[in-house]
């Protein structure tokens, strides 16, 4: 995450609750603790893992919002239009398998899911096909392409908070500990923003401020389009396909009080979230025999 100190916004209360939340109080504290450490400048590098292509559409998409936001507003309305009516017909035609601690869509509430960011549009049509029960928050990138994702996961009728490691990451995770306070789950894509499959203190740190169990969740999809291009080598499910899930075992962290248990605490998730793709992956080799 970025390299921060104790800020106001990560101080605000809880609307109708007049006191300071201890979750929120809870994080700007571990937030302090890794900007006087050199943890988040050896983890927080966005454009490891980006090609010439990703780093082009991130110009043209950060351009357009700047010089024509109207016309920027408007394309990242179509595009999240054009994705929505695909993840409902992949919702219609998709077979779901599961494997792991639980079932999908039996999710621990309130908890903190963890997924690679590979893995999201796979659990995007997951929670499309069979939503948990619990109101699920997704944190998203405040960057332009993240306009258009933000739409279409609101869309689907899931929360959103905006929110990464190069602007409003502990401000997004402070929102996202209040959802947690009123009884929901958190989604964090753990390596948002690259290096692929290198993971983020962010969702850590919310697990541990607020006490609740994090979950590593994997998908993995067949057929898919295999974007190779993309820094998460993303793959995308094709209609009348098979999407398997994966739900790791939950673990719960005290609240962090020194450098070495954080970065504990994101070696343990980043082996949680692949062993759980390996899980996901071998579910559905054995559903395709």
């Amino acid at each position: 995450m970025r390299s921060v100190s104790h800020q106001p916004r990560l101080y605000a209360s809880d609307p109708g609750s007049g006191e300071e939340s201890q979750a929120v109080r809870n994080l700007a504290s571990i937030a302090s603790l890794i900007g006087q450490s050199r943890l988040s400048g050896t983890i927080d590098n966005r454009a490891a893992g980006r090609n010439f292509l990703t780093r082009l559409l991130d110009f043209l998409f950060a351009s357009a919002r700047k010089y024509a936001p109207p016309l920027q507003k408007i394309g990242a309305a179509v595009i999240a239009l054009i994705f929505f009516i695909y993840a409902r017909l992949l919702a219609l035609t998709t077979r779901l398998v599961t494997t792991g601690s639980s079932q999908w869509p039996d999710v621990l509430a309130p908890s903190v899911l963890a997924v690679w960011h590979q893995n999201a549009p796979s659990l995007l049509v997951a929670l499309q096909a069979r939503r948990p029960h619990p109101p699920v928050t997704i944190m998203i990138s405040r960057d332009p392409r993240g306009d258009s994702l933000a739409m279409l996961c609101r869309m689907l009728r899931l929360r959103v908070a905006r929110g990464d490691s190069e602007e409003g990451g502990w401000e997004a995770l402070c929102e996202l500990a209040r959802e947690i306070e009123r009884g929901g789950c958190a989604l964090i894509t753990a390596d948002g923003g690259g290096p692929r499959r290198v993971a983020k203190v962010g969702a850590v740190a919310l697990a541990s401020a607020t006490g609740v169990p994090l979950v590593a969740v994997s998908a993995d999809c067949r057929p898919a389009i295999f974007e190779r291009h993309k820094w998460d080598q993303a793959r995308t499910p094709l209609p009348f396909g098979r999407i398997a899930i994966a739900i790791g075992q939950a673990r719960r962290f005290p609240v962090f009080v020194d450098i070495a248990s954080v970065e504990q605490g994101r070696l343990w998730l980043q082996d949680a979230l692949n062993d759980s793709s390996a899980q996901a992956m071998n579910r559905l080799q054995r559903s395709e025999r």
